[in-house]
Order: C-alpha cells, then sequence, then structure tokens
C-alpha cells in the first residue's frame, strides 16, 4: 500500500502541495492536458528548480487567461465534472471543495451555496485541488498522513480585509488539530492547503514504520533567514501487508429533545438511506438534561444526504463530522453444517489470527424452529469449533 507523509516544516498552501507531488514524479506534461480539458481559462504550468536553505526543491508557476467573474461551489464543481476524469478524482475534489466551502461559510456566517471564490482565487483553488487529486491518483495514493500543523501570526490583507494569522477560515478546519506558531509573521498555512491536509489525510504524531521509496519537496515564493519555506513528502510502503481498512465518515449529534419513537424512526432510516452503523449514547446536556448523542458512520459517497436526513428527520440544529480511518478484519461469508443443517457463517482473519460466529438470523431460525434457547445453540457451536 502506497501511502503520503507530509512533513509540515513551514505551513502548506496548496500549490506547495501539488509542487511536492510534482518533485515526487507526478509530470507536469500529465497535468497540463488535464487542465486543457477543462472548459475555464487557459492554464498553464511550469515547473523549476529551486533552492531553499539548501535544498533542492519544486516551484510551480501557473498562469492562466484573466477570470471574468466570481465563482461558487457548485460552478465550480461543475467544470471540474466536464473534464470526465475518474470517480475518485472527482470524489477527492468534491470533498476539499466542500470543506473549503464550508469553513469559509462559518466564518462569514452565510449559507455554503453563495459562498464565492473571487476571480484569481477560483483559478487558483481548481489548480491546486484538481491538480493533487489527480497527483495522488497518478502516484497510486492509497492513504495520507501530515505532521504537526504550522502558522505564522500576525495579520495579513485579504480580500475582506485585514485578517489575523491563522486566518478564520483555516483556523476553523484544523480545529482539535496540533499547531505550531512560528515566528514569522505572515500566513503559511493556507485555506486550500489546510482543506487538502484535513479533508483528505490525518494527523499522526509521526510517520509510521515503512519502507522509505522517494522524497519530494515543493516550495513557495516566499524566503524566509530562519525557517525553510518548503513542503516535504515521504512517498513510503507500509509494512503492514495484512491490515485492511479505509475511510469513513463520524457523523454526530446530541439531542435532548426528541423521542424514542423518533429515534427509532430515524434509525431505521438511517440503515435504509446506507448508513454504515448506528448508535445512541447517553449523554447529560445543559442544565442537567437528560439525552442522547447520536452517532452514524458513513461512506463518502453517502455522508451528506445522510446528514440531511439527520437534520430534517430530528430536527437538531447541527451536526459534527469528522474523517477516520477504520482498521478491518478480513471476512469471508459461506455455509456450514450445523445441527442438521445448512447456516450461513462468517470467518474472518486478521494479523495470522481467526475466528468466526454463525450468522445471527440463521441462529435466531433454528432457536425458533427446535426451541432450543439462543445462547445454548451459541455455546454448542462454540465447542464444535474447538
Amino acid at each position: 500500500m502506497k501511502k503520503l507523509y507530509f512533513d509540515i516544516l513551514c505551513g502548506a498552501s496548496g500549490d506547495m502541495i501539488l509542487s511536492s507531488l510534482i518533485d515526487l514524479g507526478y509530470p507536469l506534461e500529465h497535468l497540463n492536458d488535464s487542465l486543457a480539458r477543462l472548459p475555464v481559462e487557459k492554464i498553464s504550468i511550469t515547473a523549476e528548480k529551486t533552492a531553499r536553505n539548501g535544498i533542492q526543491c519544486t516551484f510551480i508557476d501557473p498562469k492562466w487567461e484573466q477570470a471574468s467573474q466570481y465563482r461558487h461551489l457548485h460552478q465550480i464543481l461543475e467544470i471540474i465534472k466536464s473534464g470526465n476524469f475518474s470517480g475518485s478524482v472527482y470524489r477527492r475534489c468534491e470533498v476539499v471543495l466542500d470543506r473549503l466551502a464550508e469553513a469559509e461559510a462559518a466564518v462569514h456566517g452565510i449559507p455554503k451555496e453563495r459562498v464565492h471564490f473571487h476571480e484569481i482565487g477560483a483559478v487558483d483553488t481548481i489548480i491546486d485541488i484538481l491538480g493533487v487529486s489527480l497527483g495522488l491518483e497518478y502516484l497510486g495514493i492509497e492513504e495520507i498522513t501530515y505532521s504537526v500543523l504550522t502558522d505564522g501570526h500576525g495579520t495579513i490583507k485579504a480580500a475582506h480585509g485585514v485578517m489575523p494569522v491563522p486566518v478564520p477560515a483555516t483556523s476553523h478546519m484544523i480545529q482539535g488539530l496540533t499547531l505550531k506558531t512560528l515566528d514569522i509573521e505572515t500566513e503559511l498555512l493556507t485555506p486550500t492547503g489546510a482543506a487538502l491536509l484535513t479533508a483528505l489525510g490525518k494527523q499522526v504524531p509521526v510517520m509510521e514504520e515503512g519502507k522509505l521509496l522517494k522524497t519530494g519537496y515543493g516550495c513557495g515564493t516566499k524566503v524566509f533567514e530562519n525557517y525553510p519555506n518548503l513542503l516535504r513528502v515521504n512517498l513510503y510502503e507500509s509494512d503492514e501487508k495484512e491490515i485492511e481498512g479505509d475511510s469513513v465518515y463520524l457523523i454526530e449529534t446530541d439531542m435532548d429533545h426528541i423521542s424514542a419513537e423518533v429515534m427509532g424512526h430515524v434509525a431505521g432510516r438511517l440503515f435504509e438511506s446506507g448508513a454504515l452503523d448506528v448508535s445512541f449514547t447517553p449523554v447529560f446536556m445543559k442544565k442537567g438534561r437528560p439525552a442522547y448523542r447520536l452517532t452514524v458512520m458513513a461512506s463518502e459517497s453517502d455522508y451528506r444526504k445522510l446528514i440531511d436526513l439527520i437534520i430534517i428527520h430530528t430536527r437538531t440544529l447541527g451536526v459534527r463530522v469528522q474523517r477516520v480511518q477504520r482498521v478491518l478484519a478480513a471476512r469471508e461469508k459461506r455455509e456450514r453444517e450445523f445441527m442438521g443443517m445448512r447456516t450461513g457463517e462468517k470467518v474472518c482473519t486478521y494479523k495470522g489470527y481467526s475466528f468466526s460466529k454463525l450468522e445471527y438470523d440463521a441462529l435466531d431460525n433454528l432457536s425458533k424452529s427446535t426451541n432450543v434457547p439462543l445462547i445454548e445453540l451459541m455455546e454448542r457451536y462454540v465447542k464444535e469449533r474447538e
């Protein structure tokens, strides 16, 4: 399994992340050919080698014809979709753009649909997010992790006026993550850089053990005396060959205003709509009110519609969403003979350890037909397996 680990030495921007992938081996020609498929201003990107604190890095210089209009989220997604890229490329673009738009909407107090990307920012955003998504697919990357985040301090001038560093949108996206402030009075971690990292990857204390295949360096335009303005990325293969897993979304909300009947109804609707798991946990909310925390596990393709379902059918005022990794035991379904009947059996393996169980529905039906308690059937099955 090929993985990337981003070492955030001096912040991260969309162009620095893309530059590091090009330095790693993503062909510039492939990127330009892909961008040429978009029905937007003519885009061309050049790349050159330069040095930052004595380290050779790749620096990209994107150019395009002047844009003539603001663009909203749905318009940018339509532009990317018209390029007929693979499903994985489009999904990565969609989740990053959605995260960026949600952050901007939260900061400015407007609906996500009203967030616009400025003339220059819209094209730049497309180049960075689509370019990185294309690069990840080309390099065959299956998992992304990153180090402690770094940013500068002070204020910067933006389209909305003077803003503190980290800028509000970036600050919104990195809540709950570890951040180190460098003694540099400017922005280092941009909203696009934060969206790419937090939407596609996860923060880890250190890079996990694995076979290092190659290292790439991307840099920004600024040069600092005491800090190398570069982003390092390691391409490696994990030694954990037997571990299977994927990325899922956890959706949570705490509610003290709905009945058990509504909770059960909503849980059923969620499963019918593709939820991977649904659970309720007792919690106490403000003023000592007993309540329940609804937790839903969802795939990348389903989590947005499940959020809509939760809000509409429970009237909760909001939900928390986070992208997490899960580790799975390899599983296989087969049939076996048990007490004279053919029943379904689930066999699981993990790191050389195996375990199995009969399907619950099969045991339930067998218990009813034989009048043998379910728990006794389970005990008999375990004895047979021994």
